[in-house]
C-alpha cells in the first residue's frame, strides 16, 4: 500500500510541474490570444498567417518572422528550437512578439485579462511597471517564469502629437 501510496505521489509530483500558459502574459484582442514563450508556430497558424516554413536546427533562433492578419502585416515573432534535435518550424516556441497596434486595428486589447487604455501611463500604473520618458513614452513591467524573464514593453508613437497613446506592444520571454 506504500508502494502504490509513494508512486502515486510521485506521478502527481510530476504532473503538477508544468508551467500553464496562464503564468506567462497572455495578450489578447476580440477572441484570439497570443503568449510569447508557451505558444508555438502551429497554435499561431490557427489564426494568423506566419511567414516561415522549414525546419529549425538545434537551438536555432529565427527573428523578426512577419504575422499577418487580415492581409496586414502587423506583428513580428522571434521563433527558437528549445530542443537539441532538429525540428519542423511548427513545432517552434513563439518568444517575442513585436505587434503595432495601428496596423491590428481598433480593438480592445488585454494583457492578462486586463483591458489596457489608449494611454501609456495609465497602464504602467496599473501593472505596476516602470514609465520611461526618453524620446518618447515606455513602460516596462515583468516577472519570472520557469527561470526566464517574461517581460512586455508598451510604446508610445514619438511621432504623434499625443506621445503617451500606446501603439506597440513587445511581449517576450528571455
Amino acid at each position: 500500500m506504500k508502494k502504490l501510496f509513494s508512486l502515486l505521489s510521485i506521478i502527481l509530483l510530476l504532473c503538477g510541474c508544468d508551467i500553464e500558459r496562464s503564468e506567462y502574459y497572455v495578450f489578447s484582442f476580440d477572441d484570439y490570444t497570443v503568449c510569447p514563450g508557451y505558444d508555438d508556430v502551429e497554435f499561431m497558424r490557427l489564426v494568423f498567417d506566419v511567414d516561415a516554413r522549414g525546419k529549425l536546427d538545434a537551438d536555432e533562433k529565427l527573428e523578426d518572422v512577419k504575422i499577418v492578419f487580415w492581409g496586414r502585416h502587423f506583428a513580428d515573432v522571434d521563433i527558437s528550437n528549445p530542443t537539441e534535435k532538429q525540428i519542423d518550424i511548427e513545432q517552434g516556441k513563439i518568444t517575442r512578439i513585436d505587434m503595432y497596434l495601428d496596423e491590428l486595428g481598433s480593438y480592445t486589447y488585454k494583457i492578462d485579462d486586463v483591458v489596457l487604455s489608449s494611454s501609456v501611463k495609465e497602464n504602467c500604473d496599473m501593472f505596476n511597471g516602470e514609465y520611461i520618458e526618453r524620446n518618447g513614452y515606455a513602460c516596462v513591467f515583468g516577472k519570472v517564469v520557469d527561470d526566464r524573464n517574461n517581460v512586455v514593453i508598451l510604446h508610445g508613437d514619438i511621432l504623434k502629437p499625443d506621445q503617451d497613446e500606446l501603439s506597440r506592444i513587445e511581449i517576450y520571454v528571455e
